[in-house]
């Protein structure tokens, strides 16, 4: 068997535009990149670019989409969002997958094998909640699972959109689905762990932090203090109505999503050693559901030192300029 090759994209919302472009710059460098992968994974916005490649779209294609048509889904934000209320209305968002994958298009469709995590708010077989890895293996259950399904299953962030068929944001669990795409290769496919090489693609590294001191913190308040303007609560796990650039708005959530795919990063570093790849550049602090936050990280896609990417790729891919 020779190589098993990975390619995977986080979660990240607007800022899916730095994955994208950061993948359409190595594509242009390395023209056999998406044809010799194995397998595409994604979560949240991520796996609607992992879905694209797997279907056989290019690069320039997925890019333009995102940029056309899922971006302006972002432009709307409700009052109160997403602190008080739900933040996007979602239709648009939902609106623009369905459109790009047709109701006729299901997993077992796709040309390559995929991995799209979400978490299922209730499962009725185990009679509670549950993390779900879909996928298109040989034996999968979820074969005849819609496309559009699995990416909006997976794109459900709590806070910011709804839930979708009962299921949110992978994102929670698995923002990095690095670690996750190489157990279900070796898992599912019988794939040798030294076969196998993996190039994730990240959505920019912030330098979110939280020096405070914590204590006395609950989930909604601090100190039992419960003051009848909500506008006028202290920091507390849920929210930080005050904080600064450089601190999590949502700091529970946020820890959770970051801390996972710290994790991942790291496990997959140990699984694969020098055949593991981490393509993910640090960028300000920025919104995951402002629009305007797409210029700014494209810019940084195309300031990005690739050399390091592209000899990755040339050994592990196969490919050269």
């Amino acid at each position: 068997m020779g190589k098993y090759r990975i390619m995977t994209f986080d979660g990240g919302g607007t800022l899916g535009a730095l994955s994208l472009q950061l993948l359409n710059r190595l594509a242009k460098a390395t023209p056999q990149l998406v044809r010799k992968t194995d397998l595409f994974a994604g979560t949240s916005v991520g796996s609607f670019t992992a879905l694209a490649l797997a279907s056989g779209r290019t690069p320039k294609e997925t890019f333009r989409y995102f940029m056309e048509e899922i971006l302006p889904a972002f432009s709307v934000s409700r009052p109160g969002g997403p602190v008080f209320n739900q933040q996007l209305p979602y239709s648009g968002f939902v609106k623009a997958i369905r459109q790009f994958f047709p109701d006729d298009v299901r997993l077992k469709d796709l040309n390559r094998r995929v991995v799209v995590p979400a978490f299922h708010l209730y499962d009725k077989e185990l009679d509670r909640w549950n993390v779900v890895l879909f996928h298109n293996f040989p034996g999968s259950p979820y074969l005849n699972e819609k496309a559009s399904d699995v990416i909006l299953r997976s794109s459900g962030a709590p806070a910011t959109q709804r839930a979708y068929q009962n299921y949110v944001d992978g994102y929670i669990f698995a923002a990095n689905p690095s670690a996750d795409s190489i157990s279900l290769a070796v898992g599912k496919a019988g794939v040798p762990l030294e076969k196998i090489a993996a190039l994730s693609i990240g959505t920019g590294e912030a330098p979110t932090r939280l020096k405070r001191d914590t204590r006395g913190w609950g989930m909604v308040s601090a100190d039992n203090i419960r003051p009848e303007n909500l506008e006028d609560l202290p920091p507390n796990w849920g929210v930080l109505l005050d904080h600064a650039a450089d601190e999590p708005l949502l700091p529970f959530l946020q820890v959770t999503g970051s801390s996972a795919s710290y994790n991942s990063t790291i496990m997959s570093g140990n699984l694969l050693g020098k055949r593991f790849f981490r393509l993910n550049p640090r960028i300000p602090s920025l919104s995951l559901t402002d629009p305007a936050s797409a210029p700014i990280v494209i810019e940084i896609a195309d300031q990005t030192n690739l050399k390091p990417a592209v000899k990755f790729v040339e050994k592990n891919w196969g490919c050269s300029h």
